[in-house]
């Protein structure tokens, strides 16, 4: 027997992840409020592209979501104003250049790329008045395949600690925790570069005139959806969750996930 558990209120997965990783998912409530609190000292903080957020500890998305909701609404009114061609596309690839989030856990962090991908699925459909997904694709694969590639570059399994530090620390700091030192020792040293996008990295291989392989491959797997041939790309799971392409019918979200009885 299985649970289905909503994801927008789901505050943790088990005591166990509590007493392991310390685990506890902020609720929705608490994150508007925060973020309401940091409005109020900076008006044009959603507006301005140059800001960066980063959550360390992203957990399923709870506020990667909510800054990415507010980046998108503000960015796309901006490039509305600013006449930007294409302000729908604009703000969605904008948004996702200028976040960054991590968690220890990659469960966490497919259920994070799902929601996002969702939120900027469903934003493009309702801007564009498109009634499905197949549409949507269909008008730029191109387009969705960087957005692939962009929430799997941004969005990554990864260790706080040692994510931040440069090579010589890396190790002592990840050991600041059993949760970090298990890790580190499995998958070892990912430092972040808040500099190197995912439009900067495809850039820079435009430079030197090759095409990055995280871009075939997204651009393959969208391909594989027009042909219904998807078994595989196991990298896609948090995309097969939230495209059910089909041209007649709109697709139904599926944010929740599966977690045994008593979890």
């Amino acid at each position: 027997m299985s649970l289905g558990v909503d994801l927008e209120n789901l505050y943790y997965r088990s005591k166990s992840r509590i007493k392991d990783f310390g685990e506890v998912f902020t609720p929705e409530k608490y994150v508007e409020d925060m973020l309401n609190l940091l409005s109020k000292d900076t008006n044009d903080l959603w507006f301005d592209e140059e800001t960066v957020f980063f959550e360390p500890c992203c957990g399923h998305g709870n506020i990667v979501i909510s800054i990415y909701k507010r980046r998108l609404t503000a960015i796309y009114k901006k490039a509305l104003f600013q006449g930007i061609c294409d302000a729908a596309f604009y703000s969605v690839a904008n948004s996702i250049n200028t976040l960054w989030a991590i968690d220890i856990d990659y469960k966490n962090i497919e259920n994070c790329r799902s929601r996002v991908l969702s939120v900027i699925l469903d934003f493009l459909k309702t801007q564009l008045k498109v009634n499905n997904d197949f549409d949507l694709l269909s008008r730029k694969k191109d387009f969705f395949a960087h957005i692939l590639s962009a929430i799997k570059w941004h969005i990554s399994e990864n260790e706080t600690l040692s994510a931040l530090s440069n090579p010589q620390d890396a190790k002592a700091n990840a050991n600041l925790t059993k949760a970090g030192a298990k890790w580190f020792v499995q998958n070892g040293h990912h430092q972040l570069n808040f500099n190197l996008t995912w439009a900067a990295f495809f850039h820079s291989c435009q430079v030197n005139k090759t095409i990055p392989l995280e871009y075939q491959r997204s651009l393959r797997f969208i391909e594989a959806i027009f042909s219904a041939k998807i078994r595989g790309f196991e990298d896609f799971e948090f995309a097969k969750s939230v495209i059910e392409m089909t041209k007649t019918q709109q697709p139904v979200r599926k944010l929740s996930e599966t977690l045994p009885a008593g979890a």
